[in-house]
C-alpha cells in the first residue's frame, strides 16, 4: 500500500472515505476500485477546485494551479503534486544551485541543448499577479532568444535555416549545423531558393540509390561449406520519400556514412553472429533506379549473385496480394458452405458474414446458394435413414 497524500489524509480525518467524499475531490481514475486508490495514493483535486489555486517557488514566484493539470513527477520516493503541497515548475532562472528548493530538486538536468532545473511550489493564499509570476519570465526570456535569433540571421548574413538552428541555453546563443537528411525530411521550398544556401533547389525529385555488397563465409554440412560467397543487391533507396535532387546530392556529399549505417543495421545480427561484410557501391542521386545490364551480366560471369531492390519488392508485394486473394477465397468459400447448409435466414441482419455476404455475393447469388440450400435439405431427407437397434425391437 502506497502512504496516502496530504490532501487524502486531511479528508479522512474529516470523516470522509473512499465511497464518500466532497465535490472538489475527485478519484484518480474513473473506474477506481479500492486497492486502485490505494495505490495510487488517494483522491486527487478537481480540475475546477485546483485552478482556483495559487503557488508559489521558494523565491516567490506565482503559478495558476491550472498550470499543474497534467500529471506529476514521482521522484525519490516523493510524488511531486499539488495534493502533496509541492509540485515541481522548470525554474525560469535555470539556478545550478539554489538553497530555496528542496534538496533532492538541487541538480541540473538536460541533453543536448536543453538546459533545466526544477523547483518545487507550496499553496498561497494571495491572488495570483502575472508581474510577480514565473510565467512574465519566461516570456521575457522568449522574447531575448527571439531577438538573439535575429541578431545570429543578420550574423550569418541571412544564410540561416530554421530546420538547422537551435538555441543552446548552456551557452546562451543560437547555433547551426547543416543535415541534408533534416531538409530529406522537412523542406518546404523544394523549386524555389534554398534558405541556407541562397540557391534554387532542383524541381525534380528523386532519391539516393545505392549497390549493396555482401560477403559471407558459407556455413552447411555441403562440400561448399567454407567458401566465400558474394552477392550485390542493387537499387537499394535511401530515403523512404523522394525529394529534391539537389538535397539528394548533398546526402551523397555529406551523409555517406549514414548511408552504410543503414545497410550495417539491417544486417547486424548476421554482421555480429557470422562474419558478413557489407559494402556500398555506386552512390547516385537518380529520378528512378538505373541498370547497366552489361554491368550485371559481368558481375554473374565474375560468379556474383546479383539482384534488384525494385524487383525484390515488386515480388514481395505480388506474393503479399496473393496471400490476400487466396485468403479472400476461403473465406468466401467458408460463407458459401454455411449458406448452403443452414440457410441465408440463419445469417443474422447487419452481421459481419451478412455485409460480407451482400459485398461478395449480391442478391442473385445469394438466391442461388439459397435454392442450393432448398436442395441440400431435400436430399437430406430422401437419404435413407438407418433404424437403430432399439427402435427395431419395438
Amino acid at each position: 500500500m502506497k502512504e496516502y497524500n496530504l490532501f487524502t489524509k486531511k479528508l479522512f480525518e474529516q470523516g470522509y472515505c473512499f465511497e464518500n467524499y466532497p465535490d472538489y475531490a475527485k478519484l484518480p481514475n474513473p473506474f477506481c476500485s479500492r486497492e486502485l486508490f490505494e495505490i495510487l495514493g488517494g483522491f486527487e483535486y478537481t480540475n475546477e477546485y485546483l485552478k482556483q489555486k495559487v503557488y508559489a517557488t521558494g523565491c516567490g514566484l506565482l503559478y495558476q494551479g491550472s498550470k499543474f493539470f497534467c500529471g506529476y513527477m514521482s521522484y525519490q520516493g516523493i510524488d511531486w503534486k499539488p495534493e502533496n503541497d509541492n509540485p515541481v515548475v522548470s525554474c525560469p532562472y535555470r539556478k545550478e544551485d539554489c538553497s530555496l528548493r528542496h534538496p533532492f530538486l538541487n541538480v541540473i538536468s538536460g541533453g543536448g541543448l536543453v538546459k533545466f532545473s526544477q523547483c518545487n511550489c507550496h499553496e498561497v493564499s494571495i491572488p495570483y499577479d502575472y508581474e510577480q509570476s514565473g510565467q512574465k519570465l519566461l516570456d521575457q526570456e522568449a522574447r531575448r532568444i527571439q531577438e538573439k535569433y535575429k541578431a545570429f540571421v543578420q550574423q550569418e548574413d541571412r544564410h540561416v535555416c530554421h530546420w538547422h538552428t537551435r538555441y543552446n541555453h548552456w551557452i546562451g546563443e543560437w547555433q547551426q549545423s547543416y543535415d541534408p537528411l533534416v531538409c530529406a525530411r522537412n523542406c518546404q521550398n523544394i523549386g524555389r531558393i534554398c534558405d541556407l544556401s541562397h540557391t534554387p533547389l532542383s524541381k525534380k525529385r528523386g532519391n539516393v540509390f545505392y549497390d549493396m555488397k555482401i560477403t559471407m563465409i558459407r556455413q552447411d554440412d555441403t562440400f561448399f561449406s567454407g567458401q566465400e560467397e558474394i552477392s550485390i543487391k542493387k537499387g537499394c533507396r535511401f530515403l523512404e520519400h523522394p525529394t529534391s535532387l539537389t538535397i539528394c546530392e548533398h546526402i551523397i556529399q555529406h551523409s555517406k556514412q549514414d548511408i552504410l549505417q543503414k545497410a550495417s543495421d539491417h544486417y547486424s545480427r548476421q554482421i555480429l553472429l557470422s562474419g558478413w561484410r557489407v559494402e556500398i557501391l555506386n552512390v547516385r542521386a537518380e529520378q528512378r533506379e538505373s541498370r547497366d545490364l552489361l554491368q550485371d551480366l559481368q558481375d554473374i560471369q565474375n560468379g556474383i549473385t546479383v539482384t534488384h531492390a525494385s524487383d525484390q519488392t515488386k515480388r514481395e508485394k505480388e506474393a503479399k496480394q496473393q496471400r490476400r486473394a487466396d485468403r479472400k477465397e476461403k473465406q468466401q468459400q467458408k460463407l458459401e458452405k454455411k449458406i448452403i447448409e443452414y440457410g441465408w435466414q440463419s445469417i443474422p441482419p447487419h452481421s459481419p458474414d451478412y455485409f460480407h455476404a451482400m459485398k461478395w455475393f449480391g442478391e442473385e447469388k445469394i438466391q442461388f446458394l439459397e435454392q442450393l440450400h432448398q436442395d441440400f435439405l431435400k436430399s437430406r431427407q430422401e437419404q435413407p435413414q438407418q433404424l437403430s437397434l432399439f427402435e427395431f425391437m419395438k
